[in-house]
């Protein structure tokens, strides 16, 4: 695992970027001040208390916030964090793109099976794995303890070990990524990752983006990118970073909405259902 301060010069970009390719994720401290941290949690309170449409309940202890920016301003600042985002673009390079945003809260639960267990993100059929680029990045709101729910990769399946199959990760395998609030956590979507659930955990809070690389394509269809950001001036941004504000070709994995499926169901049904497929497809 690779810790890393706030602040880096080009040579330390540059040996991230390495790492990061090497191993698939890199673990960022104080990414977030404190105060960040609370105004960023004062708001996921606010949005779940003006906009309960805009949540999914995937199990009894996981809430996720699936279409936040159209109703709020409060998290632009996360995805442009130049903590993170200086990283992303020597990972990525100039032509990054903003892909999609949520936020993920998991409470304690004494079902500690992982409703998605091992998997890789996007595209859920092994055969299609290479179809999966796109980099993400978790905020973590809340102190990630060794007795609480957290992040765990299994290091290098983005790329030297990327034909191993979710389906052969045993439990307990893989890499706890614990951090005090304000940490980030950049991983590569093709690594095999999971939440790992542990009995009597605090809410886990996590703020997560996803960005990629330029093309006439999105991830997923859950997350709008409101015209104001796509209008945004701001010559410190890379280029391209909010064209995909009105981009409609979406991948064809578990961020895109099956056309068998009723228009009568809920987004919250629909994603579940999505996610349901998904596992089956492993």
């Amino acid at each position: 695992m690779v810790a890393v301060n706030r602040s880096h010069n080009d040579v330390q970009m540059a040996a991230l970027a390495r790492q990061f390719h090497e191993q698939g994720y890199l673990k960022i401290p104080n990414a977030l001040s404190r105060e960040q941290v609370n105004r960023f949690n004062s708001a996921v309170d606010r949005h779940h208390y003006d906009h309960p449409e805009r949540w999914v309940e995937l199990s009894d202890s996981f809430r996720e916030g699936t279409n936040v920016l159209p109703d709020t301003e409060d998290f632009d600042e996360a995805i442009e964090d130049p903590a993170t985002l200086d990283i992303l673009r020597v990972i990525i390079g100039e032509d990054i793109t903003f892909e999609e945003f949520a936020i993920m809260l998991r409470d304690s639960t004494e079902n500690l099976g992982e409703i998605k267990g091992w998997h890789r993100d996007i595209v859920r059929e092994y055969e299609r794995r290479m179809e999966i680029d796109a980099v993400s990045v978790m905020w973590y709101l809340s102190d990630v303890t060794e007795n609480d729910h957290c992040f765990a990769i299994v290091p290098e399946t983005h790329d030297r070990l990327v034909d191993m199959n979710p389906l052969d990760v045993q439990q307990g395998e893989g890499i706890d990524v614990l951090g005090a609030a304000g940490t980030a956590v950049i991983f590569h979507a093709r690594a095999i990752h999971c939440g790992h659930l542990k009995p009597g955990s605090s809410q886990r809070r996590t703020l997560q983006a996803y960005y990629s690389r330029w093309r006439n394509q999105r991830t997923a269809e859950w997350s709008d990118i409101p015209e104001r950001l796509h209008s945004k001036s701001d010559p410190a941004l890379p280029r391209r970073f909010y064209a995909k504000w009105n981009v409609t070709n979406i991948l064809e994995g578990v961020g895109k909405r099956p056309a068998d499926l009723s228009s009568d169901l809920s987004i919250s049904e629909v994603i579940q259902e999505v996610q349901r497929r998904g596992r089956d497809a492993m």
